[in-house]
């Protein structure tokens, strides 16, 4: 009885190692190129233990995938209303740092697993909607598709390993939402490695081989997509549509957000 108590110990134990070493994989933006030999070293199981628990790479990501979505509806469901209910949400995911990579790294390359964590995304997205649009004091001048991308698109500046600034915009955004003080200036960029994946020619056509859609951009927004596709510094991109087409930054900003919104339909 004790001897079987110790094992199911031991194996949970395990099992917690392997879920917190793709925890740590993913928060490098390594998930698209995991293997079992990457989780044993980073686990500090060995291969022959490893699959004592787990049947394959597989079975080991879809476990982190059902465990992970599962906190995250809890952590959703559990949202008060109103604008401190959202900031108790974004304070509570920005906290998590397992949950905040489940939210924001690159997905996986085993498909259905990949989908399983896009539908949690989108899910994400589709209840920070619902909670944004139900806000009193939002901007009336930005649609709340277009809020929302801006709050997604924080969370993951917050998280993002490759921002020096993740940090300080994280405790920010523990207490602030972006859009409040008209503090537009962070327009939702799209996901970096979205945007590197079209495809553009000189003619503006736009091709996104993921989706297999396409569309025809004007010189504004190609210059704006070859620029963010080597290059995210959003006062740099101001600064350069300001001087190549002769518009102020406020309608830069407008006019951004409203063709990331319309961007958002096209690409996921």
């Amino acid at each position: 009885m004790a001897n079987n108590k110790h094992k199911r110990k031991v194996n949970e134990q395990r099992q917690q190692q392997v879920l917190s070493a793709i925890d740590r994989i993913a928060g490098r933006n390594e998930l698209a190129f995991l293997t079992t030999q990457k989780v044993s070293k980073e686990s500090k199981i060995s291969d022959g233990v490893l699959f004592r628990h787990f049947s394959s790479k597989e079975a080991m990501l879809s476990s982190w995938v059902e465990l992970r979505t599962m906190q995250l509806y809890n952590l959703m469901a559990a949202m008060p209303a109103g604008k401190k209910g959202l900031l108790y949400f974004l304070r509570d995911l920005l906290q998590n740092q397992a949950l905040l990579t489940f939210v924001c790294c690159q997905p996986m390359d085993v498909a259905y697993l990949r989908l399983s964590l896009e539908t949690s995304r989108q899910e994400l997205w589709q209840v920070l909607y619902a909670h944004i649009e139900l806000l009193a004091d939002k901007p009336d001048t930005v649609s709340v598709e277009s809020l929302t991308d801006h709050l997604f698109q924080c969370i993951y500046r917050a998280w993002n390993p490759n921002n020096p600034h993740r940090e300080k915009q994280k405790e920010k955004l523990m207490t602030q939402l972006p859009w409040d003080k008209q503090n537009m200036g962070e327009v939702a960029l799209p996901a970096k490695d979205v945007l590197q994946r079209l495809a553009l020619n000189e003619s503006g056509f736009v091709f996104d081989p993921v989706s297999g859609l396409s569309f025809t951009a004007n010189p504004v927004a190609l210059f704006v997509l070859r620029f963010l596709q080597h290059n995210d510094d959003i006062d740099t991109l101001f600064k350069e549509i300001e001087a190549k087409f002769d518009v102020n930054r406020n309608e830069a900003e407008r006019d951004l957000t409203d063709f990331f919104a319309q961007l958002r339909k096209l690409i996921v």
